[in-house]
């Protein structure tokens, strides 16, 4: 264990302890995806009326869908750092930042693998409700947890390094939140979260292919309930794994060019 893993615990503990000073926040949310997992499923099921299957899934399946892929999204939802960031750049207390020991980048993750924590815990808090208003079950096949899992974990990782280069926009720009918007209604929609992806018009399917959100929602859930198997799969593990790559490229220089930004502004 390295000396500074104890400092990046801290941070974890306090976004935690942050996360809980926005109770309002985190109930308003629950209730949402709470209500939008219930409006799906009841419009889906008048969907399914008189079908026996849609893009090869019973209403059952789709079901286990909806539910897994808006827990995901609720899990990956971060409300809290890219404000923290903000202010900081702002106020330029990010100065403090930059010159801790543990770097600002592994701070700024610890900040939001903090705050996804709490949002895990909360999704299990609320899964007896989940349970009545969508439909829960186990995963398709032991085949299917097996690619499940590495899925959701390359998913999360997408997720991640999507909103650290959404919260790197801070040093640019003097509010961030118009983007902030913009990318949660792009990502909700491209990650699957009303219908799978395969679903999509054509244009809108090649779209999404070319695209990283449906890594971090329909490929995962889309594993779950054995939608993609065999090759398909292997694709779709595949693709997130170029995209962990082409992310954290990605990061890697626009951090760059954040820090050279920095240092002008500050002379």
């Amino acid at each position: 264990m390295t000396p500074l893993a104890p400092g990046l615990r801290r941070i974890v503990a306090a976004r935690v302890r942050t996360a809980l000073t926005y109770r309002q926040n985190v109930l308003l949310l629950q209730l949402i995806v709470i209500l939008n997992i219930f409006i799906l499923s009841r419009l889906w099921t008048t969907l399914f009326e008189g079908r026996e299957t849609i893009d090869g899934m019973t209403l059952h399946a789709f079901l286990v869908y909806l539910t897994v892929v808006n827990l995901q999204s609720w899990v990956f939802t971060d409300f809290t750092v890219n404000e923290y960031i903000y202010r900081r750049v702002r106020t330029g207390e990010i100065v403090f930042d930059l010159i801790r020991p543990a770097g600002f980048v592994p701070q700024l993750l610890a900040h939001m693998a903090g705050s996804h924590l709490f949002m895990g815990l909360s999704v299990v808090a609320t899964l007896p409700v989940v349970m009545v208003v969508g439909t829960v079950d186990t995963p398709a096949s032991a085949s299917a947890l097996a690619l499940y899992v590495p899925a959701l974990l390359l998913g999360y990782v997408i997720a991640l390094l999507l909103a650290l280069l959404l919260s790197l926009v801070a040093f640019w720009t003097v509010e961030t939140s118009g983007f902030t918007v913009l990318y949660r209604l792009i990502n909700q929609f491209f990650a699957g979260t009303m219908l799978p992806v395969s679903l999509f018009p054509e244009p809108l399917r090649i779209l999404a292919g070319l695209l990283p959100f449906q890594s971090t929602g329909y490929v995962p859930a889309a594993l779950y309930v054995g939608r993609l198997e065999g090759a398909e799969a292997l694709r779709a593990l595949a693709v997130q794994g170029l995209w962990v790559l082409l992310l954290t490229l990605a990061t890697v220089t626009v951090w760059h060019r954040a820090r050279r930004r920095l240092s002008v502004q500050g002379g």
